[in-house]
């Protein structure tokens, strides 16, 4: 029995500051939040633009609940779901919407690693990354579901998958400082060859941006044309031309498929290659009226074929100052092999997304081959590192030439051996 003026004992003690948190899984209700205002910070304005156009066409005679729909679709197509509509199927990706919903998902993580730290709580990045990518994948996959109707019906396994791959390249963007030390099992030319792929594939989409802002530039006529055969009016021209401009990562992917001599197709039977191009009608699209005319393409234009290997190769040497270094000129090429690899794969799952299909009949086919075009840029890229690595070699054994030098007696009369000199190294007087 204990008096007033008793203390407690160690036992009758509150608990200290705050509750005990489990040491595995970070908070669960900060990240689910995370996971919604990202999903709601695109899906909500794609949703008011699809509305606006709505509005300003006086032709229209949909629903408001059917072209929510189509907001929904346009968003979900963005994150990789196929939407079957009646006759077909469109699964070609918008990749500036998926690209702004990676960025949305970046934005909510580190709002909520800013959260953490300000209230001294630790951070784990392998639980959180899992938390919300999974809640980012259901969240999507519960926006296809309500967004179904008997017009268009996103694929809800691909609704799934393809949410918990933006979501969580997203969160894995914001995560990555925070990441773990590489364990040491992993050999040191495996590790260094991620940083110059990371390099090398937004290289690539940068060469075909680049090949697309000259194609447009050269067919403006023919662009302007289709544009003004529309006659979308001020506002939905605005809306058409906001369109596009998101569509135009998918064009650069389709110019980086271009670029490794694989090419695309708009439509089936169709190519667009450095080889030459054959077309047949094309979709009331104005910036498909940048593709070059059907026919032989003049013989430079594989010169192109080129920019992927110097790309691997420029990648290569700017990351192989920074990342780790290899010694060996065998773990190097291997490295070099290994970045290729990386470089193929990225390639390779940006061209599943930017292909597919349009609707049914002739646009069933649109897009580049993925799995041939990462290959053959895999090849590409590789070629260029291991160049690079010889070239390397070559002029380090270059500038480290063995010159022997006979050097004159000593004063007392001793003899010299003969000196060897590497590199920059100078003879003593």
């Amino acid at each position: 029995m204990s008096t007033a003026g008793s203390r407690p004992t160690a036992r009758s003690r509150p608990t200290a500051r705050s509750p005990r948190r489990s040491p595995v899984l970070p908070d669960l209700g900060p990240l689910l939040g995370a996971a919604v205002r990202a999903v709601l910070f695109l899906l909500v304005p794609v949703l008011l633009l699809c509305i606006v156009g709505w509005i300003a066409s006086v032709r229209s005679t949909s629903s408001l609940a059917a072209v929510a729909r189509v907001g929904a679709d346009l968003w979900l197509l963005a994150h990789g779901a196929d939407v079957a509509i009646v006759g077909g199927t469109i699964g070609v990706a918008p990749l500036g919407v998926t690209l702004l919903a990676g960025l949305s998902a970046r934005r909510a993580v580190r709002m909520w690693l800013a959260d953490q730290v300000e209230a001294e709580r630790p951070v784990l990045p392998g639980p959180a990354l899992g938390v919300f990518t999974a809640a980012y994948g259901v969240l999507t996959l519960l926006v296809a579901l309500v967004a179904r109707s008997g017009v268009g019906a996103a694929s809800p396994l691909g609704a799934l998958l393809g949410g918990c791959l933006v979501g969580g390249l997203g969160a894995l963007a914001a995560l990555w400082p925070l990441r773990p030390a590489t364990p040491p099992v992993v050999p040191a030319w495996v590790v260094a060859a991620w940083r110059p792929a990371a390099a090398a594939v937004p290289a690539l989409v940068a060469v075909g941006s680049l090949l697309v802002a000259l194609a447009l530039v050269r067919g403006r006529a023919d662009v302007l044309a289709l544009h003004e055969a529309l006659s979308p009016g001020v506002v939905g021209g605005a809306l058409l031309t906001l369109a596009q401009a998101l569509l135009l990562p998918t064009l650069a992917v389709w110019g980086v498929a271009w670029t490794s001599g694989t090419g695309f197709a708009v439509g089936t039977g169709t190519s667009v290659a450095p080889g030459g191009t054959s077309l047949d009608v094309l979709p009331t699209v104005p910036v498909l009226g940048a593709l070059p005319a059907p026919g032989a393409t003049p013989a430079l234009a594989w010169a192109a074929v080129a920019l992927p290997v110097l790309v691997g190769a420029l990648a290569w040497v700017l990351a192989a100052r920074r990342g780790p270094r290899v010694e060996g000129l065998l773990h190097r090429c291997a490295a070099a092999l290994v970045h290729g690899a990386l470089t193929g794969a990225g390639v390779a799952l940006l061209c599943a997304l930017a292909s597919g299909a349009l609707g049914h009949g002739r646009l069933g086919e649109v897009g580049p081959d993925a799995l041939l075009t990462g290959v053959v840029v895999a090849g590409e890229v590789a070629a260029g590192a291991v160049l690079a690595v010889l070239l390397g070699r070559g002029w380090r054994a270059w500038r480290g030439a063995e010159l022997v030098i006979d050097l004159p007696g000593a004063p007392g009369g001793a003899p010299r051996t003969p000196r060897k000199l590497l590199g920059d190294d100078r003879p003593t007087p």
